[in-house]
């Protein structure tokens, strides 16, 4: 077992920061996080009572691992030099930043530093260094294959054919077993057959009708998976964007975050009880063929989330601030969508358009809306933000800025909250995402292309004044 204090992180260098600073080959900083480590190790018998983080702080340590020998623990001094040294092999080691999880890298990290406790430090030196960062690279390399991860998700109740959205393929739960999907080969198969048919259960008892499959390389297990979910939820994305009235809002992973597949309610008033039922499943609008011709008249917008989501799942992001910009906005969106408290969902739909343009400030985030109703709807500050508004878009951009404020803060009550326009924020949202991406889309064919908000803003505002 594993054990560490949760003291407050050190302020990390940023990645491509910690690369400037560690290009040589003399390892002179691992060297030295080694030997602090080796200073502060110590091997002791195990404990009578159990290990917790009142126990670790009383005894003056940081990370514990049990063995079943004693315990090995590393005292407070050398504490961050854990973290420090995990950060210089995610520094060395191509594609281990991307694929492997955190944790599991500094847990292996430790496994290694073990044959250090009473180690002279001195000894240490550029040999320890180059094991070290083989024993990574060797562990990673073990456990970085290729994987096909799939994942249940309740997109329709309807049947409807398999469909693709990137690097995702869509199969309706009764061709699972008759598909591709399915194991096929005889012998150990049957156990891989076991597995599935122990997912497809799962599935039939959730009312989940369709499973994921997404394909993704260089990472290891957990990883895949955290990323092949990530993946699925922002194809979802596409869906929600493209048909946002075929109540695509709970489409989800079943995995996820998504409340019953219906909801009852009971009250009670000068002794009448009234009750009340409504379904909540996605899809239920859904009918036969209507998914085949929302993803043929979508077509343009299933493309580009496609491709951002196709970058976003190898890891080889053809515009790396852009892309991942659209991603974690996207989410943002997701999880807005399917909030139940209006003003969270309003902070979660504002905190997207905010991720959308990097604001890093209140002040940047409010000239950034400006920058986003100029470029994706052609308005001036002093514009109506709508035909008969009396709300102009310096206002509206301020609001939005203010709104998440207040409720983040606790200015505003986050359970009391008054003239709340969620589904014109949803709306906004949604369009100012679809447009991004399909713009993004073809900015990416670019011969010059900075890979910067302003830029494509700019860029993205003279194109469409030219169009009109």
């Amino acid at each position: 077992m594993h054990v560490g204090v949760r003291y407050p992180p050190l302020v990390r260098v940023r990645h491509t920061e910690r690369k400037a600073l560690n290009t040589s080959k003399t390892y002179s900083r691992e060297i030295g996080l080694l030997r602090t480590l080796a200073i502060h190790l110590e091997r002791r018998p195990l404990p009578f009572e159990r290990l917790t983080q009142a126990a670790l702080r009383r005894e003056g340590l940081g990370h514990v691992r049990e063995t079943a020998a004693g315990v090995i623990a590393i005292r407070m001094p050398g504490h961050h030099a854990l973290t420090e040294l995990t950060d210089c092999v995610l520094d060395q080691i191509p594609g281990l930043e991307r694929g492997a999880i955190y944790a599991d890298i500094e847990a292996e990290l430790f496994n290694f530093i073990e044959s250090y406790v009473d180690r002279e430090p001195s000894s240490i030196g550029t040999v320890d260094a180059e094991a070290l960062l083989a024993r990574l690279t060797n562990w990673f390399t073990a456990r970085a294959t290729p994987r096909r991860v799939f994942v249940p998700c309740l997109i329709s109740r309807t049947p409807a054919p398999r469909f693709e959205i990137g690097p995702v393929t869509f199969e309706f739960s009764d061709r699972i077993t008759t598909s591709d999907f399915y194991p096929q080969g005889r012998g150990d198969g049957i156990f891989d057959r076991r597995g599935f048919d122990d997912l497809v259960r799962w599935m039939r008892d959730e009312k989940a009708d369709w499973l994921a499959r997404v394909d993704v390389a260089g990472c290891e297990q957990k990883r895949a998976e955290e990323i092949a979910e990530l993946a699925v939820d922002l194809v979802i994305v596409g869906l929600q964007l493209a048909a946002p009235y075929l109540d695509t809002r709970t489409m989800a992973r079943l995995g996820a975050r998504r409340g019953t597949s219906q909801k009852r309610t009971l009250s009670e008033a000068n002794g009448y009880f009234s009750s009340g039922w409504a379904r909540k499943e996605p899809g239920m609008t859904i009918g036969q063929g209507t998914l085949p011709e929302i993803m043929r008249q979508a077509a343009p917008i299933f493309t580009a989330v496609g491709n951002v989501v196709r970058s976003f799942a190898t890891g080889s992001l053809r515009l790396a601030v852009l892309e991942q910009a659209w991603c974690d906005a996207a989410y943002w969106f997701h999880q807005g969508l399917t909030e139940s408290i209006d003003s969270i969902a309003i902070t979660k739909l504002e905190t997207a358009l905010e991720v959308l343009v990097r604001a890093e400030s209140s002040k940047g985030s409010e000239r950034r809306m400006f920058e986003i109703l100029g470029a994706f709807f052609g308005l001036e500050p002093d514009d109506p933000i709508a035909p008969g508004s009396t709300l102009t878009a310096r206002q509206f951009a301020r609001n939005v800025v203010r709104d998440r404020s207040r409720i983040l803060h606790g200015t505003w009550s986050t359970l009391n909250m008054r003239g709340i326009d969620r589904a014109g924020m949803e709306g906004f949202v949604s369009t100012v995402l679809r447009t991004a991406v399909i713009e993004l889309e073809a900015y990416t064919h670019l011969a010059q292309r900075p890979d910067d908000i302003d830029h494509f803003l700019d860029w993205v505002g003279r194109r469409r004044a030219t169009s009109l």
